[in-house]
């Protein structure tokens, strides 16, 4: 489980440190306040890290994720329980560089392998198929469990999802895809490509969650698409995740509704000391100013009123010195 992170010329942040991570950590803040740059730097850790960057930013390779003008290069450091760890990126624009320090290497390689990144372009790339492969491949097929969490969350009734060729055709050229198979009262099958983006979106980070057993999932803003309807069963769903699965959970957010729900959920299943809030701005020099809130003192907060996603109105930032 990653404890702190240390952020140096990395994208749009010069310098920032976040420490005190917990098992669910929300990350609010304005617009270009260093969130997703934050979920970026937790991902440079995974093992096809180049391949995950440089596709989600294809312009003039890792270059462009250094801060403008700096010829050191970017650094992104990680602590974690087992030990740190850092990427080292030069002004050449060259691959990282891994850099470790005394740890129990097999253990945080094995964490690192699991760090998944969900976000908007799962549907316009969607790897349904490919995560429900990896269930399928579990020695306890997990296949089942997604099921039960996506009717859970959803309110659909599936009864099992199959590979087929859908629709079907007289001339045999149907497509092979994923299908859920529906029960009662609908009795069809529909090619889960067709679903709606809300419940893609939402079996894709279910799905996730399951396959990465133990792992780091970073989810981009996952209220996107969702009704408020399903926010609160999505959160529930994911904190069952954490506090079974042993996932670690970093969410960006804009939505007032996505706090409260995983407030709720974390409440209910008394895993509210595993929930953690870091609010988030990038102050005119580059640095990253950091105010993080334990959950506990946010639902005093919500209980009066207060709106966590403007924090920063009310905190008094650092002052440049004279």
């Amino acid at each position: 489980m990653i404890t702190k992170l240390e952020l140096e010329n990395w994208r749009g942040i010069k310098r920032g440190v976040i420490e005190g991570f917990q098992r669910i950590n929300v990350l609010v803040g304005r617009n270009n306040s260093g969130k997703s740059s934050v979920l970026e730097a937790i991902l440079l850790f995974n093992l096809s890290a180049e391949k995950l960057l440089l596709h989600r930013r294809p312009k003039q390779g890792w270059i462009d994720f250094i801060f403008i003008g700096q010829q050191d290069g970017a650094r992104v450091k990680v602590h974690t329980i087992w030990g740190t760890a850092e990427r080292l990126i030069k002004a050449d624009g060259a691959s990282p560089v891994m850099v470790v320090g005394n740890f129990s290497h097999s253990k945080l390689i094995a964490t690192f392998d699991k760090v998944v990144l969900i976000d908007d372009r799962q549907l316009s790339e969607p790897n349904l198929d490919e995560w429900y492969s990896q269930l399928l491949a579990r020695e306890q097929r997990l296949d089942k469990e997604w099921i039960r969490l996506v009717n859970e969350t959803y309110g659909l009734c599936v009864e099992y999802l199959t590979r087929m060729r859908f629709p079907t055709f007289p001339t045999g050229e149907s497509p092979e895809r994923l299908v859920a198979v529906l029960g009662e009262p609908e009795n069809r099958a529909v090619a889960v490509e067709w679903l709606g983006d809300g419940v893609r979106l939402g079996m894709t980070i279910l799905a996730a969650g399951l396959a990465t057993e133990g792992g780091i999932m970073l989810l981009e803003e996952p209220e996107n698409h969702q009704h408020p309807s399903a926010l609160f069963a999505l959160a529930r769903s994911l904190v069952k995740l954490s506090q079974e699965h042993g996932n670690q959970i970093f969410t960006t957010t804009h939505s007032r509704e996505w706090m409260q729900a995983l407030l709720k959920a974390a409440t209910e299943l008394e895993f509210v000391g595993a929930l953690k809030f870091f609010h988030l701005q990038i102050l005119p020099d580059g640095n990253l100013w950091v105010r993080s809130l334990d959950a506990p003192d946010a639902q005093v907060l919500e209980d009066i009123g207060y709106d966590l996603r403007f924090d920063y109105e009310f905190a008094r930032l650092p002052q440049k010195a004279e």
